[in-house]
């Protein structure tokens, strides 16, 4: 194999949901759904705070790259309505995934899945893994 090819299957895109995007989805699906308004939807009403916010980081990232109109950006606010959660809880358990590398915080109060790490999520959430 040339050095080229092997560059070209060992130094890939920075879009590594979308190679795998079908796959990733299908796991998703077993957790939750996304309405139009990026609005997280859980199979599993007895998912743990922290279930909920990563699954719902999650989504979005998938989300925005199956449809443009979806950002992978979630707001505190949004957060709320997707988890149900209160604001505190929100924040707090927000900035415990960025300390703990699962998502990060591009601006004050907005929140979004490390796109490599949006699998692994998805496979370490609740009793349907």
């Amino acid at each position: 194999m040339s050095l080229e090819e092997l560059k070209s299957k060992f130094i890939v895109d920075d879009d590594v949901l979308k190679k795998r995007i079908e796959a990733i989805v299908g796991k998703a699906l077993k957790h939750c759904v996304i309405d139009k308004k990026g609005n997280v939807h859980f199979n599993d009403p007895k998912l743990k705070t922290r279930e909920k916010m990563k699954l719902t980081l999650a989504a979005r990232a998938l989300a925005a790259q199956m449809d443009e109109a979806i950002s992978s950006e979630v707001s505190v606010d949004e957060l709320i309505v997707s988890t149900g959660l209160p604001r505190d809880q929100v924040r707090a358990r927000a900035a415990e995934l960025v300390k703990a590398k699962v998502a990060r915080s591009p601006r004050a109060g907005t929140y979004t899945a490390i796109p490599h790490r949006v699998e692994e999520i998805i496979d370490s959430i609740g009793p349907n893994k």
